[in-house]
């Protein structure tokens, strides 16, 4: 809008005082406000998360009762870009939403991970490592994958995140919004 609105400046102050750099100075001024202004929204609202429910990964015709049960084992958490546009991520493996230290978030997908010792002998014994899975995907209101959150666990059982495409990272959750406490 402050880009349509800009050659105003220039036709309604023809007649005033204001030298033709002071008008130039006075646009620039208008539309890097409104860029940075139009950027920090949408750094704030991005994580805000408007729905927030358990999916169960095995049985997607599960009952609500079922999934308050504690019978679903991902959360799925939509938010919405600056333009309004829904996203929906994915998280299959719930220990890597962690606290975060972002100002307007209050969860973040983990960069590392490590399984207890117990788990990691175990997996290990399975011949389960070192290998890499998926913890969590992004997507559009359509369904189209936009990207994906991957662990790569090592031997030991030590796990080191990296984002393929673009994932939704950061959420700022009302954890009253899920039938059943996360943790």
């Amino acid at each position: 809008m402050s880009l349509t609105m800009t050659p105003l400046i220039f036709m309604l102050e023809t007649s005033s005082a204001v030298p033709f750099i002071g008008r130039i100075a006075l646009a620039g001024t208008v539309i890097v406000t409104s860029g940075v202004s139009t950027a920090m929204v949408a750094w704030c609202g991005r994580p805000y998360v408007n729905k927030l429910r358990y999916f169960p990964l095995e049985n997607p015709a599960a009952t609500p009762s079922q999934i308050v049960a504690g019978q679903a084992t991902g959360i799925e958490l939509t938010t919405a870009t600056l333009m309004l546009r829904e996203r929906v991520t994915r998280v299959y493996d719930t220990a890597f939403l962690v606290p975060t230290n972002r100002p307007f978030a209050k969860w973040e997908l983990a960069t590392a991970f490590n399984l207890p010792t117990a788990e990691a002998a175990a997996e290990k014994a399975k011949g389960n490592l070192p290998r890499e899975e998926t913890i969590a995907e992004s997507m559009d209101a359509t369904g189209k994958m936009l990207g994906r959150w991957i662990v790569k666990w090592n031997e030991d059982g030590t796990g080191t995140c990296r984002e393929t495409g673009k994932v939704s990272r950061y959420f700022n959750v009302h954890e009253e919004m899920l039938p059943r406490p996360l943790r």
